[in-house]
């Protein structure tokens, strides 16, 4: 079957779980720049060219948050021409540096004259963290928003971060069954692949054939998509991939530290019988799922394995040429479209309000598990994955990395 188990053993989550909380409102200091929270397709042309021409964005980036390098730079550091851009499209400074950089292009000490440098030390950042000398993790960062503590949020909501900027929403069109668009172009086998896509995976990513034919062998598949190397980082979007649909098509939330999970993913891995000390490799034991292939499981484990994006096939770790359809030119296992997956129980998710997806959907209607339509509950389906560092996609040493 393929394995959960976690790439180091030794590996111990250092952060302590945190009890869900909210804040009755948001507060934020400068008003919300709406437009930046609306899906690409959403903006008029016009906006779309300037954020693209002048900003670099494409649809991708746009639709999630941080994931654009212009964002990693403050309004300050922007050319005239970026700054023009921004302008356009309804920015401020104050808005750009607070809602988009969220002060990650400044100084310590420029954050102390901006006033917010409090809520950075409430959210656990010391002058030796902002400055990648400290050997430590910030703790809050490596928590999703419903971890946060109310004070927590409120510091957040300072540097003007939210539940769906803090989560990453990922407003990407999802037309699958999935928690996050699937990346067909994945499910090629090697020989399928465009010359360009073969030289991008073999040379900025390291495959081989044999490991993009094996799903889970590649060393780079081990880690999250904001802990990979600058340079395979930027191989796997030229693929297609962002953070959402690495994190759970291709590491399954492998790396992440226990603490990390939360909601339905936390449901999920439970339920396939994980706990901390399993996990983080304090005992010397995995649990009976993961000697089992995909028929074996129960409804209740399936359901779980199709929130962390398996499907049989990847589950029971069958190469990609033994079930692409080379007569059709696509894999017909998983499509955008569906199929829903069958025999599997969707009500351990029942109190975090996860239900999977129904097909041309982006998060308004979901299945239960018989296939009638519900209201949507408010849910984490999106997780934390964010550096609030001065450098561009720089992360924490150890943020969400068991290797």
């Amino acid at each position: 079957m393929r394995p959960l188990t976690p790439t180091s053993t030794a590996a111990i989550a250092v952060l302590a779980s945190v009890a869900s909380s909210s804040v009755s409102a948001n507060t934020f200091p400068f008003p919300t720049p709406t437009f930046r929270y609306e899906p690409f397709s959403s903006l008029s042309t016009t906006s779309q060219n300037i954020a693209e021409e002048k900003l670099g964005y494409v649809e991708v980036t746009w639709n999630n948050h941080g994931l654009a390098p212009i964002e990693h730079t403050g309004w300050v550091g922007l050319s005239s021409n970026e700054r023009d851009g921004a302008s356009l499209l309804g920015h401020t400074q104050d808005t750009w540096d607070c809602f988009i950089n969220h002060y990650e292009g400044y100084s310590w000490d420029d954050l102390a004259e901006k006033g917010v440098q409090t809520h950075f030390i409430e959210l656990g950042w010391t002058q030796a963290h902002w400055e990648h000398t400290a050997d430590t993790i910030v703790p809050t960062d490596a928590r999703w928003w419903g971890q946060l503590t109310d004070n927590e949020k409120r510091a957040a909501n300072g540097i003007c971060y939210f539940k769906d900027n803090w989560d990453k929403h990922d407003m990407n069109p999802n037309p699958s069954f999935f928690p996050h668009p699937v990346p067909n172009f994945r499910y090629r086998p090697w020989d399928e692949l465009d010359a360009v896509s073969q030289n991008v995976a073999a040379n900025m990513m390291n495959y081989t054939e044999d490991k993009w034919n094996s799903l889970g062998t590649s060393v780079v598949e081990k880690n999250t998509f904001l802990n990979l190397g600058s340079e395979q980082r930027a191989g796997a979007m030229d693929l297609g991939f962002y953070t959402h649909t690495w994190d759970c098509f291709i590491n399954h939330y492998l790396a992440y530290f226990w603490s990390s999970f939360h909601d339905d993913l936390l449901v999920a891995i439970e339920t396939l019988g994980w706990n901390e000390a399993m996990w983080s490799g304090q005992v010397n034991l995995v649990p009976p799922s993961e000697n089992k292939i995909w028929i074996d499981l129960t409804p209740e484990e399936r359901a779980a394995a199709t929130r962390l994006c398996y499907f049989k096939e990847i589950w029971d770790e069958e190469p990609i040429p033994r079930w692409y359809d080379y007569e059709a030119g696509m894999n017909t296992v998983v499509t955008t479209g569906g199929p829903v997956p069958q025999d599997i129980d969707l009500e351990i998710f029942e109190i975090t309000g996860y239900a999977g997806k129904a097909p041309g959907d982006v998060g308004t209607v979901v299945y239960t598990a018989t296939g009638a339509e519900v209201e949507e509950k408010e849910s984490s389906s999106s997780y934390r994955l964010v550096s609030l560092s001065a450098l561009a996609f720089v992360l924490p040493m150890g943020a969400f990395l068991f290797v």
